[in-house]
C-alpha cells in the first residue's frame, strides 16, 4: 500500500506539469508572432499577396528591406533616435532619481508639499493648447533635437517608483553615513543610488523605450523642411504613407505588406538587445517601488 507522501507527490507533480505547460503555451504565443514577422518579412510581397502569412513562404526575397534602406535619411532617423534615446534617459534618470530620493526623506521640510504639486499633473493637465504654446512659443524647442527631450525628461509616474523604492530602504543607512562625516550628496551617489539599482534599471528601460518609440513629439514641433530631424518612428510613419500613396501605381509591385513587418523588426530591434541586460532587475524594481505608499 502505498505511503502518504507517495500518494501526495502525484497531484503535486501533475501540478508542475500543468503549470510548465501553461508557461510553453504562453511563451509560444509570444515567441511564434515574433517569428513568423521575421519570416514574412524575408518573403516575397507576391507570395505574401497569394498564399498568406505563413513559416514556410513560397519565394524568399529582400526586397522589403531593400526598400527600407534604399533611403539614406533612415540611417539618419536611426542615429538620431538613439542619440536622442540615450541623453534623454540619461538626463530623465538623473531627475527622476534625484527627485524620488528628496521626497523619500522624512527630514526634508515641505516634501509632501512637493510630492503634492508633481502628483497633481497626473490627474489634471493644463490641456493642449497651454503646452504646446509653451514649448514652441515660450521655450522656443521647435525644430530643434531638445523638443524630443526636454518635453518627456520629467515623469511623476517614475519619480513615485523611485521615491517608494527609496522610503523601503533603511534610515539607518544613512544616519551611519552622516556620522561618519558623509554630505548628502556622496551619500545619494556612493550609497543610496548604487543600493537602488532595480529600480533605477526598471525605470531606465521605461525611459528608453518612450524614447525610442516615440513620434508624437515629431508631428507636432518638427516640420518638412528639417527632415533631418525626423525620430526613427517617425521617418517610418512617413515611409508608410508614400507606400500607401504609391500602392498600385507603376507596373511593379510595391512590397506594403513585407515593408511593414521589416520595419517592424528594424524598429524593435536594438530594444530587444537591450531588454537582457535589465531584465533580471525588472521584476524586483516594479515590485518594490510599488509596494509602499
Amino acid at each position: 500500500m502505498p505511503s502518504r507522501n507517495e500518494m501526495m507527490s502525484k497531484p503535486i507533480r501533475l501540478g508542475q506539469i500543468l503549470i510548465h505547460l501553461l508557461f510553453i503555451f504562453f511563451c509560444l504565443t509570444v515567441i511564434l508572432p515574433l517569428i513568423l514577422t521575421v519570416i514574412v518579412s524575408f518573403s516575397s510581397e507576391k507570395s505574401v499577396m497569394q498564399y498568406g502569412y505563413s513559416f514556410f513562404p513560397a519565394e524568399w526575397s529582400l526586397a522589403a528591406y531593400k526598400f527600407v534602406f534604399s533611403d539614406n535619411s533612415i540611417f539618419i532617423s536611426y542615429g538620431l533616435t538613439a542619440l536622442v534615446t540615450v541623453i534623454g534617459t540619461v538626463i530623465s534618470v538623473c531627475l527622476c532619481s534625484l527627485a524620488g530620493y528628496v521626497i523619500s526623506r522624512s527630514r526634508v521640510k515641505y516634501r509632501n508639499v512637493i510630492a503634492m504639486f508633481l502628483y497633481i499633473p497626473t490627474i489634471v493637465g493644463a490641456g493642449l493648447i497651454p503646452w504646446y504654446y509653451n514649448i514652441k512659443e515660450v521655450l522656443n524647442l521647435a525644430n530643434t533635437i531638445w523638443v524630443l527631450i526636454l518635453p518627456s525628461v520629467v515623469s511623476s509616474y517614475n519619480i513615485f517608483l523611485i521615491r517608494n523604492y527609496y522610503k523601503g530602504l533603511p534610515d539607518a543607512i544613512v544616519e551611519a553615513a552622516e556620522i561618519d562625516g558623509a554630505g548628502p550628496f556622496y551619500i545619494f551617489l556612493r550609497i543610496m543610488f548604487p543600493l537602488a539599482l532595480p529600480i533605477t534599471a526598471t525605470v531606465t528601460l521605461f525611459v528608453s523605450l518612450g524614447y525610442w518609440n516615440d513620434w508624437y513629439l515629431a508631428t507636432w514641433f518638427i516640420d518638412a523642411e528639417h527632415q533631418n530631424l525626423y525620430p526613427l518612428q517617425y521617418y517610418l510613419f512617413q515611409t508608410y504613407r508614400r507606400l500607401n500613396e504609391s500602392s498600385g501605381v507603376g507596373g511593379g509591385v510595391t512590397p506594403t505588406e513585407t515593408v511593414y513587418l521589416a520595419t517592424m523588426f528594424v524598429t524593435m530591434g536594438p530594444i530587444i538587445l537591450v531588454y537582457p541586460f535589465v531584465q533580471k532587475y525588472f521584476v524586483k524594481g516594479l515590485t518594490l517601488g510599488g509596494v509602499k505608499g
